[in-house]
């Protein structure tokens, strides 16, 4: 099955100007024209671009995305270098996981701290704990669970 840039935009949640900056920036196979020279976007031009996508989500900057999808063009020498790639971002992203779940465990602590302030007949003075002065209590809470 063949797609229309509209259809392929549509397919992958992309605007047709992304797709167009996608092929002019070297991060999609070549795509086919039909007879009228309209771009003809196949199964696996789609899961070319699913994959350019999907780098995009992890921050992957576009040169090595372009990097990347080179070496794919030639897979048989670069297989190594492309699973290098691939491992770094991996360890990149398993940091920025952590980050973001000790985060969402102090937003939780904070969530709980306001509920139960807002359950109490206490002023916010009296429930309100400065964690400046107390780096250890501060500690205890993201360790805790």
């Amino acid at each position: 099955m063949v797609y229309s840039i509209k259809e392929a935009g549509k397919k992958l949640g992309l605007s047709v100007h992304a797709l167009r900056y996608y092929e002019k920036a070297g991060l999609t196979p070549d795509i086919a024209r039909n007879a009228a020279g309209n771009r003809v976007f196949t199964e696996s031009d789609i899961s070319w671009i699913y994959l350019v996508c999907r780098l995009r989500d992890i921050n992957m900057p576009i040169q090595y995305i372009r990097d990347y999808i080179l070496m794919l063009k030639n897979p048989d020498s670069t297989l190594s270098d492309r699973r290098f790639m691939i491992e770094a971002f991996k360890k990149e992203i398993d940091e920025t996981l952590k980050k973001y779940l000790t985060v969402q465990k102090l937003i939780d602590k904070k969530l709980e701290f306001y509920d139960n302030a807002a359950s109490t007949e206490k002023t916010e003075a009296d429930v309100c704990y400065d964690y400046r002065t107390d780096w250890e209590h501060f500690i205890s809470i993201l360790e805790e669970d």
